[in-house]
């Protein structure tokens, strides 16, 4: 067959049409569109529709075929170019979703309103001798009447001994413990008892028993091997 025999069909697609074409001609096999496209016009002419023998020219032969093709080929591209259209339409909606969102955390939040805080109680004498087991005479001279304020713990409950001229006031607790806490200790050095009284009761309970011990107000019983206490209360 000489060339002037052939005849180029040409057909005008979208740059998005050709890659939808160029995906369906993978799937079908043919690893390029014009393949393809030349099995499609073959199939026009073997179904019979343009035999070569009707006495078509070939300019309107050329015409026939590429209408037919054209059909064809939108055909196919109708399904896919239908389902881009329905992602295009949801992927603009997600943007704009998106665009809202950022919107939306962009603008200035309201400061959190701040709860009035409760005014705070004033904390009593008793209240600070329960934290601290013990306040002694020294610590506090800085007080105009501290007679008044050993007094005023003794009413609300505290245990008040006065140790060399010196007041100590004792967390009442705090000397039912201290009490209990001599029947267990058998050392009768001073200091390593005194050690042990703070391990278990703290700083505090362990200078009261030294102050105790040295005004011979409790002693160290040789017979019974513990500390026994000289304090009426």
């Amino acid at each position: 067959m000489g060339s002037e025999d052939k005849v180029v069909v040409k057909i005008e697609l979208s740059k998005e049409d050709y890659e939808v074409l160029k995906a369906i001609s993978k799937k079908e096999g043919y690893s390029l569109v014009p393949e393809y496209l030349k099995f499609i016009v073959k199939n026009i002419i073997e179904e019979g529709g343009l035999a070569r023998g009707e006495g078509l020219q070939v300019r309107e032969l050329s015409e026939s075929i590429g209408k037919r093709v054209e059909r064809i080929v939108t055909d196919l591209l109708n399904p896919y170019t239908g389902k881009i259209d329905e992602l295009s339409r949801k992927i603009s909606e997600l943007r704009e979703i998106v665009e809202s969102l950022e919107a939306e955390r962009a603008k200035p939040k309201p400061p959190t309103p701040t709860p009035p805080r409760e005014p705070r109680k004033p904390v009593s004498a008793i209240d600070r001798l329960k934290d601290q087991g013990v306040v002694f005479q020294d610590d506090v001279r800085w007080m105009k009447s501290p007679d008044k304020f050993f007094d005023k713990l003794k009413k609300e409950g505290a245990v008040v001994l006065e140790v060399g001229g010196e007041k100590i006031a004792v967390d009442s607790d705090l000397w039912l413990s201290f009490k209990e806490e001599l029947g267990k200790v058998s050392v009768s050095d001073l200091e390593e008892a005194a050690s042990i009284i703070e391990l278990s009761l703290g700083d505090a309970a362990g200078r009261l028993f030294r102050k105790l011990a040295r005004a011979g107000l409790i002693v160290y019983d040789e017979d019974s091997g513990i500390w026994l206490s000289q304090v009426s209360q």
